[in-house]
């Protein structure tokens, strides 16, 4: 019998239990690569939540839960999309559970909360939303952006929306009242002023808005062209729902700015869709290998398409899978300097980190909604009709300076 004791072990830790012969378990314990995916359970987004983890649980199953020939523990935490509780539990899985790769959270604030975590603990950081500061004004050398950034989004939808409706020229806006939606608004604007769009209301509104009777008429009293909603999830098809109930689409055009689609368009009618333009970072008709293949495997399993939720924690966890790769290595300096300069085809076709910015320089995707007529299957929403894939100006660019470790 050992002369020490269960709890002398674990005061002195697994390296000195190992050294002792301990049990062989121990030692395995010791070569488990801990990666946390931080998403919501509870709160805010909670239904997406477990269509992250399925994305995210596919990407890192392809590899057989193994990377570099180490186990892989997967472990899920609640961001309740609130920055403290976020926070909180990434720093315990952190400090507990030994996790040095973090992917998520689903919403920009908590987004930013989680990414300064990651930067004061030294941990590798995936995030994919449509704040611009992960990238920005609030870089450092830890935190990934996956998602196209706000400009590139911007100047996707307007450009094309604008190329096929060019005398839409006033603009009503609806906004999601936080990180994200302050993004994608400026560059809205900026990119509506080349196509002489005047702007003739923009209303923000709090995150979990499900009562836009009083935005929508504000925004009918000002005779828009069109409206844009720079919301997405819950919000989006609330808002999609009050302005048709309100009879202002079809006759107008409604675009849905910021990575809708599946989630949001299968909870909307056809008609309702009509005349709806959409903005993603993803849509399952992607015409690229992976894409195809994801979607295959997607729908085998759970019976339906892909939105953007599940894609884009797939996506994620596939570009740090390539970090993984090119170092050779799972120390989380060597995944990073090798995912800064990465360029791969992946998800969504062309993509490429930012070595000074660390934003993934990729396409962004507008989708027109179909007609119910049109449609061929239950969830054939919507016709990709142009990505686009033009990066943020340099002149606009927060980013100074990423830092070092």
């Amino acid at each position: 019998m050992s002369m020490f004791s269960r709890r002398d072990i674990l005061k002195m830790g697994v390296g000195a239990a190992a050294g002792l012969g301990f049990p062989a378990i121990i030692r395995a314990q010791q070569k488990e690569l801990v990666i946390l995916g931080i998403w919501p359970a509870t709160g805010a987004f909670s239904d997406v939540g477990p269509i992250l983890d399925r994305g995210m649980r596919m990407a890192l199953e392809e590899r057989d839960m193994k990377i570099q020939g180490r186990p892989v523990r997967y472990i899920v935490r609640d961001s309740a999309t609130q920055a403290g509780t976020a926070t909180r539990r990434v720093e315990e899985a952190v400090d507990g559970e030994g996790a040095k790769f973090v992917i998520g959270p689903w919403s920009s604030g908590v987004a930013l909360a989680v990414s300064e975590v990651a930067k004061r603990k030294k941990v590798f950081h995936y995030f994919s939303g449509g704040t611009e500061d992960i990238s920005g004004a609030r870089c450092h050398r830890y935190s990934f952006q996956w998602a196209a950034s706000p400009y590139t989004a911007a100047k996707t939808v307007v450009d094309n929306f604008m190329k096929a409706n060019p005398k839409a020229k006033r603009w009503h806006l609806l906004v999601a009242d936080y990180a994200f939606g302050w993004s994608v608004e400026k560059y809205i604007k900026e990119v509506g002023k080349t196509h002489g769009i005047e702007f003739v209301g923009a209303d923000r509104h709090p995150l979990g808005e499900r009562e836009f009777s009083n935005y929508v008429q504000k925004a009918a009293a000002n005779k828009p062209d069109v409206v844009a909603m720079i919301n997405f999830g819950l919000d989006a098809v609330s808002g999609a729902r009050e302005i048709f109930n309100f009879g202002l689409t079809p006759k107008i055009p409604l675009i849905m700015t910021w990575s809708s689609g599946v989630e949001e368009l299968v909870q909307l009618t056809p008609e309702i869709r009509d005349n709806i333009w959409v903005g993603s970072n993803f849509y399952y008709t992607a015409d690229t290998p992976v894409a195809k293949n994801f979607v295959k495997n997607y729908q085998a399993k759970f019976g339906n398409p892909p939105g953007y939720a599940p894609s884009a924690a797939y996506g994620m966890t596939r570009m740090m899978l390539a970090g993984f790769d090119k170092a050779k290595s799972v120390e989380v300096q060597d995944v990073i300097r090798a995912l800064e300069g990465i360029e791969v085809n992946d998800l969504v076709g062309r993509m490429r980190v930012d070595a000074k910015t660390h934003q993934t320089l990729r396409p962004y995707f507008f989708m027109r909604c179909k007609p119910k007529s049109a449609m061929k299957h239950p969830t054939d929403f919507a016709d990709i009709i142009a990505t686009g894939d033009t990066p943020l100006p340099a002149e606009y660019a927060a980013c100074k300076d990423i830092g070092g470790f």
